[in-house]
């Protein structure tokens, strides 16, 4: 997208107009207070944002529109214009948007809001490739996520004046609150640092992530529901029993207790007449039943005591074990030096042989236990702890299995406890009830649990299980195609590649430090190296320096956008990069410099702005409003306006009007 006319109307309606050509460098050169800044502006209002920034004084005293027709990548062109914000405001939403292909700049009788500024950025930035895309902060962070859009993209085509000269903001707009880390956030996105479907698969990512949290609370609290279920299913079938609904004896498995439960629920009078006879088939009282309850809650909890016991016990051998084990291994390891001394003979010879040393030979005073009869003793104790070894084993095994057949045990007391805790509080609940009434109760809650059971069965598990490992997958495979060590490779390479050119062009404009120039994207300046290390902008001295590192670093970021299509508005506009040179008002009016040292590096400077161009044509339009007006027969050619002898953007005639 570049620019082809920039128009303000007054409120009698009239236009006046400024033409920019596209493909080329267009120099604005003029006077003082003609209007040249305010161009950049009008650009930038016209790209949507809401605020205008325009000093007060001749313009808005005079201008009731700003509009700018812009050439649009596919041929076509876009009408925009912003009405003038209302008396005592500096800001609003209204625009106006018109597409075409043969658009020309409408008439005042013509122009009328319909649209506001997210709606026209959205459309604009669609027109030059701007896509979905998405920067989300790192974890933890306070930040919100960031889309990139065309006012983000207006960021790195403009630097007003007191922009192009700072030694500490290097980009439009970087001293304003949160406008540093937007340029941070969004620069990759521009500079095709991050996958094209980047954003998609961010939303993925974090749909992906939202069903795998949720699928994994649902299985936890299946799982949960599952292990407190049985203990609960039991206890009904106790219950159920001692009413009356169930025969004697109980279930050994949750599917034979649901089948027992179920069949009590939907028991008859002529079923609870059966289930109230005892084994002998002689008739059996509640209280009976109450009494079995009882009985089998002592004799579990007898059980549980006798497990408690074995396993102590079986605790202690291991502690025992350990100790002996300790022991002896500390005697192996004083014994298996042995390992290091020579074979004894078979045959030796006499007793001298057995009481000499076995390593120097000498005769011992006191001879030392033979080494056979240490060998022996230490494969003895070798014997013991392989002896301890194999019995670990299955003390392990006897430990496992006394701890499952007591968590059975304990699941059983609890059901027989909960049976019998329901009983008694039923007594207090219904004590007026008949028997039948108490057995119709208990059907209830049967029949209540057993509505619970869909979200605890094994199949409801098992689909859980499922469904929560392939979320989990989903959020992996997203996760390794959102690298971000990938992503931050793919930003050097782009850096490194901008180092290139920003190098050779701080060479061009013969810079103080112009070796190994760089953008440094966490910080957002200018390094360079030097001979004491790497310096910042702000560590660099003189105005010009700071200038021709603005220049350097736009000039090849925008060469990198061309040449890899990235949706970016072809656009540069500068705000008087030469004023480093004009120290005086004579020389700005004039427009040369009197120095001929400031009037080269002025000449380089616009040397460079032309031969980019030229490049680059006719996919990059660079536009400088400055002072300069060389002689040059190029520069001459790149002279869209030259507003001296009291031509300015606001006609006289506007600003003598009733």
């Amino acid at each position: 997208m570049q620019l082809l006319y920039l128009a303000v109307y007054n409120a009698a309606g009239q236009r006046r107009d400024v033409r920019f050509i596209p493909g080329q460098l267009n120099v604005v050169t003029g006077v003082s207070a003609t209007g040249k800044s305010a161009l950049l502006e009008m650009v930038e209002y016209c790209l949507g944002r809401d605020t205008i920034m325009m000093p007060v004084g001749p313009i808005t005293a005079t201008v009731r529109w700003y509009a700018a027709l812009f050439l649009l990548p596919d041929g076509g062109r876009a009408f925009v214009a912003r009405p003038a914000p209302q008396p005592g405001r500096a800001s609003t939403q209204r625009a106006m948007l018109e597409f075409g292909a043969e658009l020309e700049l409408l008439p005042g009788s013509s122009l009328g809001v319909n649209i506001d500024t997210d709606a026209l950025r959205e459309q604009l930035g669609r027109r030059i490739g701007i896509e979905e895309n998405r920067h989300e902060p790192p974890p933890g962070s306070l930040r919100s996520a960031v889309e990139a859009h065309l006012g983000h993209a207006a960021l790195l085509c403009l630097q007003r004046q007191d922009e192009i000269a700072s030694r500490t903001h290097l980009f439009h707009r970087q001293g304003e609150r949160g406008m540093e880390q937007t340029l941070k956030d969004t620069l990759p996105y521009f500079l095709g640092a991050t996958a094209r479907d980047q954003a998609v698969k961010r939303a993925r990512l974090r749909d992906a992530r939202r069903t795998l949290a949720r699928v994994s609370t649902a299985l936890t609290s299946a799982r949960q529901a599952a292990e407190t279920i049985e203990p609960q299913l039991r206890a009904l079938l106790s219950e159920a029993y001692a009413v009356g609904l169930a025969p004697a004896g109980g279930a050994a498995s949750r599917p034979e207790i649901i089948t027992l439960l179920e069949r009590s629920a939907r028991a008859t009078l002529e079923d609870e007449s059966e289930t109230l006879q005892g084994p002998d088939g002689a008739a059996e009282d509640e209280d009976s039943r109450r009494r079995a309850l009882a009985r089998e809650q002592a004799d579990v909890r007898a059980q549980l005591r006798a497990l408690s016991a074995e396993r102590l016990l079986l605790l202690e051998t291991f502690d025992g074990e350990n100790d002996y084990r300790g022991a002896v291994q500390a005697q192996v390891g004083r014994l298996s030096s042995l390992s290091l001394l020579p074979p004894v003979p078979a045959d030796p010879a006499g007793d001298e042989a057995q009481h000499s040393c076995p390593v120097c030979g000498s005769a011992l005073t006191e001879p030392d236990p033979a080494p056979d009869e240490m060998q022996r003793a230490l494969d003895v104790l070798q014997s013991q702890l392989a002896g301890i070894d194999e019995a670990r084993p299955a003390r392990r095994a006897a430990l496992t299995s006394l701890d499952s057949r007591a968590a059975e045990l304990r699941d059983r007391l609890r059901a027989t406890d909960a049976a019998l805790r329901a009983l008694s509080e039923g007594d207090n609940d219904t004590g007026t009830l008949s028997g039948q009434e108490r057995r119709a109760f208990t059907r209830g809650r049967i029949s209540a649990t057993l509505a619970t059971l869909t979200r605890a069965d094994d199949h409801a598990l098992r689909r859980l299980q499922l469904d929560y490992d392939a979320a989990a997958r989903a959020v992996a495979a997203l996760e390794a195609e959102l690298d971000d060590n990938e992503e931050r490779m793919q930003l050097d390479s782009r850096l490194a590649t901008l180092s290139n050119d920003m190098t050779r062009w701080s060479r061009q404009l013969a810079l103080e430090h112009g070796e190994g120039v760089r953008l440094d994207i966490n910080q957002l300046t200018v390094v360079t190296e030097t001979a004491q290390g790497p310096a910042p902008l702000w560590r660099i001295g003189s105005a010009e320096n700071w200038i021709g590192a603005h220049l350097v670093t736009h000039l090849a970021l925008h060469r990198y956008f061309v040449r890899n299509n990235r949706p970016v508005p072809r656009l540069i506009m500068l705000d008087q990069p030469t004023q480093a040179y004009y120290p005086s008002e004579i020389e700005r009016q004039t427009g040369v410099p009197e120095n001929d040292s400031d009037r080269e590096a002025v000449r380089r400077m616009f040397q460079l702005l032309h031969d980019l161009a030229a490049e680059l044509s006719p996919n990059l339009q660079i536009i400088v409003c400055d002072h300069a007006n060389l002689p040059e027969t190029w520069f001459r050619d790149s002279v869209v306006h030259n507003w001296r002898d009291g031509t300015a953007l606001i006609p006289a005639a506007w600003l003598t009007a009733p």
